[in-house]
């Protein structure tokens, strides 16, 4: 079960990315703390500039902005992890090999079924 993901340029940080999303498009950039090395993400939307979330952390296994109850956010559950389990947390040395961010709603829309 492949999930989507979405990539960033790790050698030339802060990147950014627009991607299309449920609810539109929306400008990715990931970043480094330099003191700490926490990665994170900001989201624009493309189509209204006022939308965005800044500077929120990767954290194995938590989708991006759950908190967060804004209707403009995209409806995928984007989430940092690894499909084979063996990570438990997110750095520069293992995100996108093998920790990437996923679409963690691809898998059932690619026809496979979640067993219901």
């Amino acid at each position: 079960m492949k999930r989507d993901s979405i990539t960033f340029n790790l050698d030339n940080l802060p990147d950014r990315q627009e991607v299309e999303l449920e609810g539109g498009t929306f400008e990715l950039t990931l970043q480094q703390n330099e003191l700490s090395g926490v990665l994170s993400i900001d989201i624009v939307s493309v189509d209204d500039d006022t939308h965005q979330i800044l500077g929120e952390p990767l954290t194995y296994g938590v989708p991006l902005w759950y908190w967060a109850a804004y209707d403009w956010l995209p409806a995928e559950r984007l989430v940092p992890m690894d499909e084979a389990g063996l990570e438990s947390s997110v750095t520069i040395k293992n995100f996108q090999n093998p920790v990437s961010l996923l679409d963690d709603d691809s898998v059932y829309e690619s026809g496979d079924s979640d067993g219901a």
